[in-house]
This record gives structure tokens, sequence and C-alpha cells, in this order.
């Protein structure tokens, strides 16, 4: 990016001031600072889209724009200044504007097409400049009749090589248009002309075919086999309902689920022929009746806290039975199962709840031989069956399953017929260290619950076994070339290869349906992925269909990151299902996206390259954003140590340090950095004890991590005091230091300013430190009015240094800035506000525009200068 020269603006009514006194103070005499007076951000206007400079980049020529004669001459001067297109130098696509002078001409330059204002709004204009001599930028505006109501240009300023010019201008309150021009001494060549308001919304960043998290089987309204899945939306997109014919492979159906944005679970009630739905983002029951152009949301069971639905089964008379999870911090009781009646509504058949030390209850499973109702607990492994006749009488069979399986995180997923109960769980993460386990059950001669260990076979991938079929369950296993299903005989305890069923994908289930065709006679296995492959097996004939599904609608995806390129974009990373987007500043018309790259917790830009740290493999990822084609990630660490969610990242010297916290069913978040020069990758176990480090930043040497009391997504925490890390980058050692202020549960963020200070955002506070003496000179209450929720999220809030030498935060969706040198302002910080209600994340772009998410799935991005 060039280098630029400003304009100085005025103070503008869209940012709010608030003026902080800041005494330096060493850490023995430093205090708290009184709390300040409550915000109260003053909400920008933000405009849809881009206001675009038509030919801003000068492909087209000279359309768009007309000469003038930057001195106000008569017409006779105008006519000695000329532009054109030349293709001799650009910084946008391969041409620019050449402005040239002579005889009357001392001052050519150049005026765009005009753009739309509001009266009272401030713009800033940007452009490229090539020349050897004096050049300026302004804006003028003009009424709807063309007549000029105001103009600001910049300070005419010698420009010894390419750089980039800007002026803030307020519209007055005629204005209703507005135009770039630009102008330069003698000649100059120009390029890249932008323009942006104080807050504009740039769209959906993320888009992409619908993925599956659950299916379904069962028939339509007409009694033709299908399979039902939830497309996975956004709060933006509604998640969709999605029938497709088993034999034909066509969708026949789509139903908007508003206010949903995912399911995990889906199936049929075997009675009433109703599909019920379990969501997630509004945690709710849903049904939907094949046929119906609606579904209906029943809402959630009594559960204080309720946020997820899970695994639906059905009792012999139609009951429906569920599991679900809450979050503990808000009142969530424990794992907990209930039940739904049609007509009737809720009910508990279990203990609420049924233990306190796991909050899941993924899957239920009715069996009718023993007319119970089975569940498997996680983050903290428990198996109970409980009684369908409602006398809440519960029996823990979790003694029955292997040390490896009892002391693993998940009983993931589970079915029940036949007096046989069949599961699968472990870390979860289908990598081999997975069990399928299997539990003969009865009822003894006193109707007590009984349970007996059949078999447990270890490798076996999501989402575990298949219905029962003449005695056998099917199953894929993990690290095997093209995933041929397995079986096991119950009866037998024999374990087959079926070598011919290679079906090639990781399945959401594998249900026993019968196709009512003669070319799939019996009973046929159909299973469906995340993509929407449907695949067909058929257990006589052995027949193999495999079927990538048509008619798939394409959603937008929540930002769950965001972060500048080295090709000047600004990227984002997809929430769950993942995916990249990519604008370019002040062009929303410059758009991409691309469906790869999973979930990005972390996300930065270094060194040429961005590196994400992603979500669940616990990974760090990096790619090209200037490459040809798609930019598809590559993995440059894996941190391993039970760790999944790197959210704090930062490059210093030649390492991408990171922060993460642990994955389910662990407490120790990690800390470790991966070398740029050898590619190796070192992590830290536990620097903190039982907390995440969710926030990184270098200084002098050494590194400092913002820890977390909530060491990862679930779990309730054993400590009630966040620690901050110190890392010596030349000794390798790693300490934890007491954070100043009392009762933080949480440092959120972290960044270093211009001179080495170290500067961290604290559930309102915010404290400065010397890197090189470790002491705190500086710590201020600035948000007495935002504090997080009970649970503190590692996305809470973050932190960045600015090319204007400002800080600028997101934190909890309000965005803000100051200036980290107090010497320019008396002492003061200068803090300010410029929004309210943004999505997670924060990045900025070459010219110093401030960019978050909006809206779930949008761009917002923000002018300081305004």
């Amino acid at each position: 990016m060039p280098s630029r020269l400003t304009a100085r603006r005025p103070a503008l009514g869209c940012v709010i001031s608030l003026l902080i006194g800041i005494v330096v103070m060493s850490m023995t005499t430093a205090r708290p600072g009184t709390a300040s007076a409550e915000p109260e951000a003053a909400e920008p206007r933000v405009q849809q889209g881009d206001l675009l400079i038509d030919n801003h980049s000068f492909e087209d020529g000279t359309t768009g724009w007309s000469a003038l004669d930057a001195t106000g001459r008569p017409d006779g001067a105008a006519a000695d200044c000329s532009i054109t297109g030349t293709e001799a130098w650009s910084t946008d696509g391969t041409d620019s504007l050449l402005l040239k002078g002579g005889g009357a001409c001392q001052w050519p330059g150049a005026s765009s097409s005009p753009v739309a204002v509001v009266a009272g709004e401030a713009l800033t204009a940007f452009a490229t400049i090539r020349a050897t001599t004096r050049a300026a930028i302004g804006i003028r505006f003009t009424d709807d009749s063309g007549s000029t109501v105001g103009r600001r240009t910049s300070p005419r300023t010698t420009i010894d090589k390419d750089r980039s010019i800007e002026i803030t201008a307020t519209a007055p309150a005629t204005a209703t248009r507005a135009v770039v021009e630009i102008q330069a001494l003698s000649s100059a060549a120009m390029d890249n002309v932008l323009i942006t308001g104080p807050a504009t919304a740039l769209g959906t960043q993320i888009s992409k075919r619908m993925g599956f998290l659950a299916m379904g089987d069962g028939v339509d309204q007409d009694g033709r086999a299908i399979v039902v899945t939830v497309g996975t939306g956004s709060e933006e997109d509604p998640a969709k309902i999605i029938a497709t014919d088993v034999l034909t492979g066509t969708v026949t159906q789509v139903v908007d689920m508003p206010g949903a944005v995912g399911s995990w679970t889906v199936a049929q009630n075997p009675v009433s022929k109703i599909f019920y739905i379990g969501t997630y983002s509004s945690g709710a029951l849903w049904s939907w009746k094949p046929g119906a152009r609606t579904a209906t949301r029943i809402g959630p069971p009594p559960l204080k806290a309720f946020g997820f639905a899970y695994g639906l089964s059905f009792g012999a008379d139609g009951t429906v039975y569920g599991g679900g999870w809450g979050e503990g911090t808000d009142g969530y009781p424990g794992a907990s199962i209930w039940k739904y009646v049609e007509g009737d509504g809720f009910g508990s058949i279990a203990p609420e709840p049924l233990t306190t030390d796991a909050n899941y209850t993924r899957w239920t499973a009715y069996d009718e031989v023993t007319d119970a109702v089975f569940t498997g607990t996680g983050t903290k492994t428990h198996l109970y069956g409980c009684n369908a006749s409602g006398d809440q009488a519960c029996t823990e069979f979790t003694d029955l399953l292997s040390p490896e399986l009892q002391q693993a995180a998940w009983l993931y997923t589970g079915k029940a017929s036949n007096g046989y109960l069949t599961m699968w769980g472990g870390d979860s993460k289908s990598s081999g260290n997975d069990y399928l386990a299997i539990l003969k059950v009865s009822r003894d001669a006193a109707g007590d619950l009984q349970a007996e260990k059949v078999t447990e076979i270890k490798g076996v991938i999501y989402a575990g076994p298949s219905d029962i079929v003449d005695g056998k369950v099917y199953f894929n296993v993990a690290g095997e070339t093209d995933n041929p299903l397995h079986s096991y005989d119950l009866a037998t305890g024999e374990e087959k290869t079926i070598t011919s069923a290679a079906v090639n994908i990781f399945s959401r289930g594998w249900e026993a349906m019968q196709l009512a065709d003669p070319a799939w006679p019996g009973t046929t296995l159909v299973g469906w992925n995340s993509g929407g492959w449907l695949v067909k097996w058929n257990i006589e004939t052995g027949k193999l269909s495999r079927t990538l599904t048509e008619d798939i609608p394409e959603t937008s995806i929540r930002v769950n990151n965001l972060s500048s390129g080295a090709d000047g974009r600004i990227w984002t990373g997809g929430y769950l299902t993942g995916g990249l987007g990519a604008v370019a500043p002040m062009r929303s018309d410059q758009h991409a996206t691309y469906p790869i790259g999973a979930q990005a917790e972390g996300m930065i830009n270094y060194q040429g390259r961005i590196y994400q740290g992603s979500y669940p493999n616990g990974r760090i990822e990096s790619f090209d954003p200037a490459a040809d084609g798609d930019p598809k990630p590559r993995v440059d660490c894996t941190i391993g140590n039970n760790q999944n969610r790197p959210y704090g990242l930062s490059g210093y010297h030649d390492r991408v340090y990171f922060g993460s916290q642990a994955e389910y069913g662990h407490t120790q978040g990690a800390f470790g950095y991966l070398d740029l020069t050898t590619g190796t990758c070192t992590t830290i176990v536990g620097p903190l004890g039982e907390q995440s480090i969710n926030a990184v930043t270098g200084s002098e040497g050494k590194v400092f991590g913002a820890g977390n009391i909530f060491y990862s997504y679930d779990g309730t925490p054993t400590e009630d005091q966040a620690k901050l890390l110190i890392f010596d980058e030349k000794t390798g050692n790693a300490k934890s230091v007491v954070w100043p202020i009392p009762d933080t549960r949480s440092i959120n963020a972290a960044a270093t300013g211009p001179d080495g200070t170290v500067w961290l955002y604290a559930e309102g506070w915010l404290v400065a430190m010397d890197a090189s003496t470790e002491k705190i000179i500086m710590k201020k209450e600035i948000f007495p009015d935002l504090k997080p929720g009970d649970r503190i999220s590692g996305n809470y809030g973050q932190l960045i240094t600015n090319s204007d030498g400002r800080i600028y935060g997101n934190v909890g969706g309000r965005v803000f800035g100051f200036d980290p040198d107090p010497s320019d302002q008396g002492a003061d910080l200068d803090l300010r506000v410029l929004f309210d209600g943004a999505g997670p994340h924060i990045a900025n772009d070459d010219y110093g525009n401030l960019y978050v998410a909006y809206r779930s799935a949008q761009l917002l991005r923000l002018d300081p200068r305004s």
C-alpha cells in the first residue's frame, strides 16, 4: 500500500468522545480509577452498500470523469487541461488516469461522476497518486440542480512517490450529491478513487450450499421413501427442512424454519408420521407434516436456560423423547431428558437433572422390549436407562463401559431396538479413538431394568451404528480408503468388512429403509452426509448408489472471524460449516466467496499469509490471499494436547503465537507457537492452570497471554480470578502474573501500542503495561456499563492497532478507539465509541477503516475519522 497523506479532519457527531483523565502510575502507586460516565453512543446511519465511484480504477478510460482546471480559471485555461487513460502504471487493474496540464492550465484535475449523499454526514475520499509535484484531493457537494453548495480540499502536498491521499468533509444541509476532485501541479497519474460514509453495510460475505448436521428417514404424504434433513442457515437466513426422494435423489420440498439456525436431530414419528426436529440458536422442538408448506415451532421443554434440542426418539405410542444442552452458568440444571405428547405437551420421565457433572444429553433411544428410554451424557460420560412408564425411575449403567469410554468426554449417539442398545462414544473426532459399544438390555423377574455388555469395537467413526437389521449392525471405521461399511453379528460376534459397500462418506446416520422398488428389494441402508451426498446400499443385492443431491439451496453463513489480507482485501471466516469471503475496501461490488475452510476462532494477517486457528481439530492453518483460484488453507500446526479452539493468534518475530481453549471434557488451555522458519509447532499445556488463553500480543521479546477462567466451551470454572501469561522468547519460560483488578474472570483482549506498551482489556477495564518492566502504568474502568454474561466466550473482545496511531477495540459488540499516547492529548485517552451492536471481531484495511461483523452474516465498515 502506498504511504498516505491526510487532511486534518473535524470532529463529527456520529462519534462520541469521552474525555477521560489518566494519571500514569507505577505498579506500587497505581489504583483503580473512578468509573466513567456511561457512554451513550449516537448510532450512525448505516449505508446499505458502498458509494461506488463510477470507473474508479479507469479500466474504461475516462468514462465517468471530466477534466477540470483546479485553479478555477476561465474556460480558456480549462481547455488546456486534459485527462487520458494510461497503462503505464496502476494500483488496481491495469489502467490509471493521466492528468496533464499545459498552456494556461497549471493545475490539471479530474472530477468524478456524482454519488448520493445525506446532509450532515461525513464522507472520506481516497485516491492513489503518482507524481513528482504537488497534488490534492477534494470533495465538492451539489444540490439537486447541480449547483455547488460546498467544497473541501486537502492541502496541496508535495508527492515524491506513490501515495494515497485522502480528505474528509461533511455534506452541507442542502447537499444531495458529491463528486471527488483530484488535482496536481503540471501532471500526475491517479488510480483507485474510493469514497466511504461513516458506517456502511457490505452485505453477505460468505454463502454456500447448505450443509447438514442431521438426517432422518421416513415417508412423505404419498408414502414414498424420503430423507429429511435440515440445512444449516444463519440468523439472517433461516434453517430449512429439505425432503429428498430416496429413489430419485431429487429434492421434493423445502420449508423455512424462521428463527432457527440449524438442527442436530430429525426423526419421523412412527405413529402420526409427523417429522420432529430439534433446533439450536433458538433451541426448540419443531414439527412438520410432509406436504405442508410451513413448519410449527412447538417451543423448548420447560428447562431453564435450555439452548439445544438433541437426540429425538419415539415410544411405541408415539411419545417423543429428547435430550439437550443448556448453559450451566445461566441456570441449566444439568444433563436432562424430556418427553412430548401430541396434544398434551411437554413432560418429564426422569429426575431433572440426571446428573450435575454433565450438561449434554445428545441422544435418547427407546427400546420396545424393555419399554425404557436410554441416554448418554457429555462432557462427562454417564449411561442411564429410564422407565418409559413415567415413574421417574432410572438406572445407571456407566460401569458396564470400558475404562476408556468411562473416561472419555462423550457418549455421543445411540439407538435401541430388539432388546439391544448400540452406542458411539469417545473423543468424537472419528480419528480412531471412538468406540461402538453394544449392550443387551432386559428386565428381571421383579421388573427392574438390567443390562449386560456384548462388545466394544474401537475405531468406529460418526455417526456410529445403523439400525439393527436381521441381527446385524453396520458402521464405518476410521482411516479406511473409501469408507467401506462393516457389519457386526449380534449373535455370533463376527465382524466383517464389506469391501463392495465403499460408501465414501461420513454419513450423518445409517437408516434401514424399505424402498418399495424391485431394484431395491428388502432392506436398504441409506446415508446422507454434511455435503448432501445421498448413498444407498442394498443388503440383499449389494447394489450401491452415490448421488450428489442437486437443488440444495444456498445460504448466508454467519461471520465468525475476520482479518485484513496482504492482497488488501478484508477476509471473513464462516461459523460451523466454514467458508471464506473476501471484499475489496470501499468496493462492495468486488466480492468473492469460497466454500472451503473450517470454522476459524482466530484469524490474523502476517508475513503475506492469513493464519487461522481452526475448530474443531485445534489447528493453525494458513493460506495465501493473493493466490490464484480458491485459497484452500493448509495445515501448519496441530496443537494437540486436548485443545480445540485457538482463539488467540498473534504474529511476532518469526513465529505465530497461539492461545487456546481446551476441548470438551478437559480443563486446561494451552499456549504455544508455530516457528515460521522451521515449521515446527510447540505447545505448552496449562501455563495458567485451569484457564484458557484467548488473546496474545508480543513486545520487547516477550509474549503476553490473556487468561480466562472458562477453560473450555463447556464446563464449570474451578478458579475465580483471571491470570496474565508472560512468555520470554529468549529463555522459553512462561509465568503467570496476578491480574491487578479483583473479581476479573477474563482478560478479553490484548494489543501492543506503537511505543511497545501492552494494552489489555478486561471486563470494562483498560490496562497498560510496560513490557520491559512488566509494571502496570495505567488502569481505568472505561465501560462500567458493559459487563459480560455468566459465561465469557473466547471471542468476547479484541483490540487492534491502526494506521492513524490509535488502538481500536470491539468488546461485547461495542466498537471504540483511544489514543495510546497520552502526551498527544494532554494525558487524555480521547476515548471514542463508534458503534454498539456489532458482531465479534474487528479488522482494518490499508486506509485505516474498521470492519466488524454485522447482523450475523454481513460486514460493517466504520470510518473512524467521521
